[in-house]
């Protein structure tokens, strides 16, 4: 499919890809170093996580009014401005870095001008994919956006460090810049259809921000779906959580180990999204969505949880990985198939809300609970020990570990409750497809 000269479907889409694929794994480069720049100089980890929380806490508001914008506005120029308005950002920090250097207050606020753009690109490239790619292969192309995660986790973290040690700071902004510009110049290479935006540019911005939740409301399996996977998502940052210090704890403050773990867990989500692109399609989506959240919470927490030593701790984790793109990619493209495509920005903008609502849950939670519960309970003389020492080893690390075995039981729950819930089981094939009904479809987005 072309349009002149320019590429469309999944080829098309692959050449964004590739530009995404260099600019995220620049972003992690330049994310990486600026944490370790500015923890070398304030000694303060509250600093580092006020930074991190300033940009999570823009994209969380910002992400209805730009969900907003996505369905006024062109599709190419929604992508466009976040990869560009990043390459300002961090072209303005270069400079500072040259001439007079950055004080800590202009890198959050940096920090946070790229959590607004990150609120536009992630449901920016999320409903192009359904306007770019054929209704079967969006579980693929979906599965090349968890590669292009996994790839970054795997390269990033290395390379910023040995950029940051050689080249200094300076360097690894500018890798990012250039990086960026690449990607942002990929989408004008591609033919990208443009869904109807007459009924988002009659609607006014406040009702347009909100309308992404209406939608959602309104359809039960879609609230069903959303319900299930905030779950999914909160159990599965808790385990994220404390993976790096159970894995120090209990190898002796080993960072090779820490640091293979983590590379060998992100190696299996490159083998998973390899596999499931040379898969053809799942019949029906929901069910593998399922099983995949089944094979993730006992292979990749379960296991992790009872396991000891450097082995089970890699192989777990690897398999959580390996799940990811089969959990991600097929339930991305349900709710691509199932939103009608002049919704799809608000309806992400929405979803992007109520998953990042997830994480300080989360974090609220595992944290207090396993520093203060959990790691004492587990200690020798400890009451949890006497309840599970037959399965986790006590010591340091196993209240970490035993937060890995409860999230796994619970996650394997939650994934049984899937298939025991008809209207989250049977979602694929209740609601109809977007393009099935559509002048139903038409009146809903006017809702």
């Amino acid at each position: 499919m072309v349009s002149g000269n320019r590429p469309g479907g999944l080829y098309g889409y692959s050449i964004l890809w590739a530009g995404q694929i260099l600019s995220v794994s620049a972003a992690r480069m330049v994310n990486f170093g600026f944490g370790v720049w500015l923890f070398l100089r304030t000694h303060s980890a509250l600093d580092l996580s006020l930074m991190t929380g300033a940009a999570f806490l823009a994209t969380m508001l910002c992400s209805p009014f730009a969900g907003a914008a996505i369905d006024r506005l062109p599709r190419r120029l929604t992508i466009a401005v976040g990869d560009a308005g990043t390459v300002v950002v961090l072209g303005t920090l270069l400079v500072l870095f040259h001439f007079h250097g950055v004080h800590g207050w202009e890198l959050f606020l940096a920090n946070t001008l790229i959590g607004v753009l990150v609120a536009f690109e992630v449901p920016a490239y999320s409903a192009t994919i359904s306007l770019m790619v054929a209704k079967e292969d969006l579980s693929r192309a979906n599965a090349m956006r968890t590669i292009a995660d996994s790839v970054q986790n795997v390269v990033a973290p290395t390379l910023g460090a040995i950029a940051l040690q050689c080249l200094g700071i300076d360097v690894v902004v500018l890798i990012a810049v250039l990086a960026g510009a690449v990607a942002a110049g990929t989408v004008f290479l591609v033919r990208i259809p443009q869904p109807d935006r007459t009924a988002a540019r009659a609607t006014g911005w406040w009702h347009s921000a909100i309308l992404g939740f209406r939608y959602i409301a309104a359809r039960p399996g879609l609230v069903g779906l959303q319900s299930t996977f905030f779950v999914v998502s909160m159990l599965s940052v808790m385990g994220w959580q404390v993976l790096t210090p159970m894995v120090l704890l209990r190898s002796g403050n080993s960072e090779l180990a820490a640091g293979l773990v983590q590379t060998v867990g992100a190696v299996g989500g490159v083998v998973g999204g390899i596999v499931m692109l040379l898969r053809p399609p799942p019949v029906r989506p929901v069910r593998s969505v399922l099983l995949a959240v089944l094979a993730y919470y006992s292979l990749g927490r379960i296991v992790l949880g009872l396991g000891d030593g450097i082995f089970w701790w890699a192989a777990s984790w690897f398999c959580s990985w390996v799940c990811m793109p089969f959990l991600r990619g097929n339930l991305d493209a349900i709710w691509q198939v199932k939103v009608d495509p002049a919704m799809q920005g608000r309806v992400f903008g929405a979803r992007q809300v109520v998953d990042n609502l997830a994480l300080p849950l989360a974090l609220l939670i595992v944290g207090p609970l396993a520093d203060n519960v959990l790691e004492p309970g587990m200690q020798p003389g400890g009451a949890l020990l006497a309840v599970f020492g037959s399965l986790i080893p006590g010591g340091p690390g196993g209240g970490m570990a035993l937060v890995f075995f409860a999230t796994g039981v619970l996650g394997v729950v939650v994934g049984l409750c899937g298939f025991f819930v008809k209207v989250v089981r049977d979602v694929d094939t209740d609601l109809p497809d977007h393009d099935a009904l559509p002048d139903l479809i038409a009146s809903g987005s006017r809702a």
